[in-house]
């Protein structure tokens, strides 16, 4: 299979339900390097701004586009984000590519209907998608940016002048980052990238934190397999580097612990403090035993399968951290099949989900103890809005000030500090704060 054929089977197994990260890795294998790189780009490029491919092509038929084939559209869709954005792959090659298998597949009026627009798409589609760029209408910057209208329109409702930064940041190509635990030395680990032809440097920002300059599969990576570097993005890294600024003592609690990343990354930041961590999913429980031990911890680590809202911890926890199931608006940049599946009413259930969580891990807390309640959200509905929702009944709390400054931080209106995903390696985050004041009680 080559390049141009995977990027196809992706998009349809994404259309399907899966996330393009997991088919490309199965896909993988099957494919040389040239490839594999190929079929990667044409699939983000095409995700991320998928809409905005769609209005394009779209400009460019005689038809309606709902008259065309699924697989045309799929054609004329990835076809044009190539043309428009891959500057290493020459467009007639992949306007071919595109035609053939459209005839390889039995669909000679669409491979007909695809040759004709994506030609004229090259010769003339930069202008098109220029004037969408310039316009300053709602509607083409959110196409432009690669952001659902509905989302746009939110955003500027909640973050006013702001929102154009964040539609900016949204076209923001996302780099790799690893995290370093496990004692190992930056110097080193740059040394042995340097040699593998992988450039990357230590971060200004967080000082365990090595950024590349592209994007890579972890394995590939010098010191992955030994457990000395973990890819993590460097707002998610901020949450641990927080719970870290601000423990004052006790047992930690991670409610939806996940894949066990952060719950490494808590372990040795904070070595020999019991932790407990909750997750719901058998399959992500599996996947983070093995997370930890590739990173050889394990000691004072529980993990726990079970409903977060329901299921009692085995000892008062000191902190909590609360990383909740949410939108992902803050990492579209770097998981764009997400902004595509979300709708307001998915959104709604998210944050009452989310609400539900805080006030739990409020409830269970220690008196004196820490809530550290995280999302990678950009959306108030999952944040400010949940905050404020849990504080209205649990009246002994209160918030606590984020011990971070920088560029990149908000201050959310009025609850929260916000990540904003203004560098390759930062997606957005909100993170809050909040503890139980000591005459508190714990349920």
């Amino acid at each position: 299979m080559r390049g141009i054929e995977a990027s196809l089977v992706v998009w349809n197994e994404v259309r399907q339900g899966q996330f393009a990260s997991e088919s490309i890795r199965r896909i993988a294998p099957g494919l040389t390097p040239g490839d594999l790189t190929l079929a990667t780009s044409l699939v983000y490029i095409t995700l991320r701004r998928q809409y905005l491919w769609k209005e394009i092509y779209g400009r460019f038929l005689s038809a309606s586009p709902s008259s065309v084939s699924q697989l045309t559209g799929d054609v004329l869709c990835i076809g044009t984000a190539g043309i428009l954005e891959l500057r290493t792959f020459a467009p007639k090659v992949l306007v071919n590519g595109l035609v053939q298998l459209l005839r390889k597949k039995g669909e000679e009026k669409g491979a007909r209907i695809a040759n004709a627009v994506l030609r004229r798409i090259a010769s003339v589609g930069a202008e098109e998608l220029q004037k969408i760029e310039r316009s300053g209408g709602q509607k083409e910057q959110a196409l432009a940016a690669g952001v659902p209208g509905w989302v746009a329109s939110s955003w500027r409702n909640t973050w006013g002048e702001e929102a154009k930064s964040l539609l900016k940041m949204a076209r923001i190509r996302p780099y790799a980052s690893f995290r370093l635990s496990g004692g190992a030395s930056a110097g080193d680990l740059i040394e042995k990238a340097r040699r593998k032809g992988i450039r990357c440097w230590q971060s200004p920002a967080v000082s365990s934190s090595l950024r590349l300059g592209t994007t890579i599969y972890p394995k590939d990576f010098p010191g992955y397999e030994e457990g000395l570097a973990t890819p993590q993005s460097e707002s998610s890294m901020l949450v641990s580097e927080v719970m870290k600024k601000v423990y004052r003592g006790g047992p930690i609690l991670e409610m939806c612990s996940g894949r066990g990343i952060k719950t490494g990354h808590i372990a040795s930041l904070l070595p020999g403090i019991p932790l407990e961590c909750i997750e719901l999913s058998r399959g992500r429980v599996d996947a983070a035993r093995r997370e930890l031990k590739r990173l050889k911890l394990g000691e004072n680590i529980t993990l726990r399968q079970g409903d977060a809202l329901t299921i009692e911890p085995e000892v008062l926890p000191g902190m909590i951290s609360l990383d909740a199931p949410c939108s992902g608006s803050g990492t579209w940049n770097r998981h764009p099949e997400g902004k595509w599946r979300l709708t307001p009413e998915k959104l709604t259930s998210f944050a009452l989900l989310q609400e539900n969580l805080l006030k739990r891990a409020l409830s269970l807390i220690a008196p004196g103890g820490i809530v550290v309640y995280s999302t990678c959200s950009l959306m108030k509905n999952e944040n400010e809005n949940v905050v404020a929702g849990a504080l209205s009944s649990e009246k002994n709390c209160m918030e606590l000030s984020f011990p971070f400054e920088g560029k990149l931080f908000r201050r959310g209106k009025p609850w929260g500090t916000y990540v904003l995903p203004g560098l390759p390696w930062v997606d957005g985050f909100y993170i809050a704060l909040l503890m139980k004041k000591s005459g508190g009680e714990n349920r």
